[in-house]
């Protein structure tokens, strides 16, 4: 039950902070990504069993259309290093989905919204080309909103010359 719980926070958290910064965009919440990858070898017959298949894939938080920019989302109470790869994983998902391929000369930013700040995590965020957003609504206890205590610290990340290159061709696919 306490993972349920920690998905009702994240998801409240993404709701809101949808409505107090993107209230007019056009959101599409939890939504499944990617291409359908039917799990048997014949034809899907009609529009249920393509729905079906659909199923299987992965769903991203929210992804919103606003200003002529596609965001895709990841909201996470606690920052955890993974998001940088979900999202990642997600904006390669979304570039290959048919129902966005309206979309395929829009720009793609990445965006991690967390409620608590942790600056270890948050470094790497332009390395991915993800914007780092810490936003704690008014309903947030001081328990929930207190600082973890993790800082960043030692010498800066190395990471491949072309690193940011390869990240950009997923948010730029026109």
């Amino acid at each position: 039950m306490g993972k349920r719980q920690h998905s009702q926070g994240e998801w409240r958290l993404l709701s809101w902070w949808l409505a107090t910064f993107h209230g007019g965009a056009e959101i599409w919440m939890q939504e499944r990504l990617g291409p359908t990858q039917p799990s048997t070898p014949a034809p899907l017959a009609d529009r249920f069993d393509l729905n079906a298949a659909r199923l299987r894939n992965r769903w991203a938080d929210a992804v919103y259309l606003e200003n002529n920019r596609l965001a895709l989302v990841e909201a996470k109470l606690n920052p955890d290093p993974g998001i940088f790869s979900t999202l990642l994983h997600y904006a390669r998902k979304l570039r290959t989905d048919p129902f966005f391929s309206r979309y395929d000369a829009l720009p793609l930013d990445l965006i991690a919204l967390v409620m608590r700040d942790d600056a270890s995590v948050a470094e790497e965020a332009p390395f991915y080309g993800v914007r780092w957003v810490v936003w704690q609504p008014d309903w947030a206890t001081l328990e929930q909103s207190r600082p973890s205590g993790n800082s960043a610290t030692g010498a800066p990340l190395e990471l491949p010359s072309d690193f940011a290159a390869r990240i950009s061709l997923l948010q730029n696919s026109g």
